[in-house]
């Protein structure tokens, strides 16, 4: 099996629970942005020989794509999956430290030693918070991967408050939430380290949600950056939405609901994500189609509006989605496509205006 011209030694066809080694070609995407941001971060921070870590490394296909990059260090508990990375390894003529221990205690034993660390787990990344965190360097760059989505969008909201401390929203708008929410809880976490975890790509795709971004040791860069934690509200009556904590809806002046605490800041860099445009393959058509979309609306902080469930909720006809874009841009309001869906657009725009574009 290959991938990006790198051979791996995998099982074909869709992963099962009992295959010998793991390997998820519905990844490809997550694994295509992850060298990109990789790429972009080492070109701005400049280390000779920088230490990446993949703690999960199942295959090796991760550790294989940032070979170029660094020195790699591959770990898995799987007694199979680190044969399999050795043969891959030996396959494509690449050389790399390989170990075969738990994920925590292979992080925990190199405190402060990784400059990239890529978590990509089955599940949620929360139970490698912590040795992450710890392994991290004081100038480094860490991407997490969650598959747990239905606790953060609001399907199991127990689970959620559990696992995260926060409470979500299952609405149209969902998948954003749990974005944010992956991030308060990485922000929170390297901060009981005095490590600031800046978020500088984020996203979801399919069934997982990725959070990337860049770690430095900071208390005052992480003592400022809490203000980027608080509250969303949402009316359920008309559709309004706000990245703050208040009472009253300021569209229908209905009852609001409220989810968080969560990340309120902004879920992309556009001047990190302008870098890693700049880096991209033509040819990766649909990984350079996430990383535009995200780059558009990385500016725009308010929770993206699915036009589909506007008019459903207010009974109007479904618009083009090009057409409302371009009459909330003759206006003047920031405005732009969402990675998050394809009839969604998000805007700082007034509900009432969107509303008063989509009747005419």
């Amino acid at each position: 099996m290959e991938e990006r011209g790198l051979k791996i030694f995998a099982p074909e066809g869709e992963p099962k629970m009992d295959d010998k080694v793991f390997f998820n070609e519905e990844m490809l995407e997550n694994r295509d942005l992850s060298l990109i941001a990789a790429k972009a971060f080492f070109e701005k921070i400049d280390i000779e020989d920088p230490n990446i870590g993949d703690p999960l490394t199942g295959t090796g296909i991760r550790g294989l794509r940032y070979s170029e990059l660094g020195d790699i260090y591959l770990n898995d508990a799987n007694p199979n999956a680190v044969e399999s990375v050795k043969e891959a390894l030996k396959e494509n003529d690449v050389e790399a430290s390989v170990e075969n221990k738990d994920a925590n205690v292979f992080l925990s034993g190199k405190p402060g030693f990784f400059h990239f660390i890529d978590v990509d787990p089955y599940g949620p990344f929360t139970p490698f918070l912590d040795s992450t965190a710890r392994a991290a360097n004081y100038n480094s760059f860490v991407g997490l991967t969650a598959t747990d989505n239905s606790a953060p969008t609001g399907s199991y909201p127990t689970v959620c408050e559990r696992r995260y401390g926060s409470k979500p929203l299952k609405n149209g708008f969902m998948h954003e939430t749990a974005l944010r929410i992956y991030i308060k809880e990485a922000f929170e976490k390297f901060a009981r380290y005095d490590k600031c975890f800046a978020p500088k790509f984020c996203y979801q795709f399919k069934h997982y949600t990725r959070v990337m971004g860049r770690v430095t040791e900071s208390k005052k860069r992480t003592n400022k950056a809490l203000e980027n934690i608080g509250y969303l509200s949402y009316c359920d009556e008309c559709g309004w939405r706000k990245l703050k904590r208040v009472q009253e809806c300021e569209h229908c002046g209905g009852e609001v609901e409220h989810a968080g605490p969560l990340w309120i800041g902004k879920i992309a860099d556009s001047r990190f994500t302008e870098k890693m445009l700049e880096k991209t393959p033509e040819e990766w058509e649909s990984s350079k189609d996430i990383l535009e979309k995200v780059h558009a609306e990385s500016e725009i902080l308010t929770p993206f509006y699915d036009l589909h469930e506007l008019a459903s909720r207010h009974d109007v006809p479904v618009p083009k989605r090009d057409k409302v874009i371009q009459a909330l841009d003759e206006k003047g309001y920031p405005v732009s496509r969402t990675h998050f869906g394809p009839t969604g657009i998000r805007t700082d725009a007034p509900l009432e205006d969107i509303l008063e574009i989509m009747e005419s």
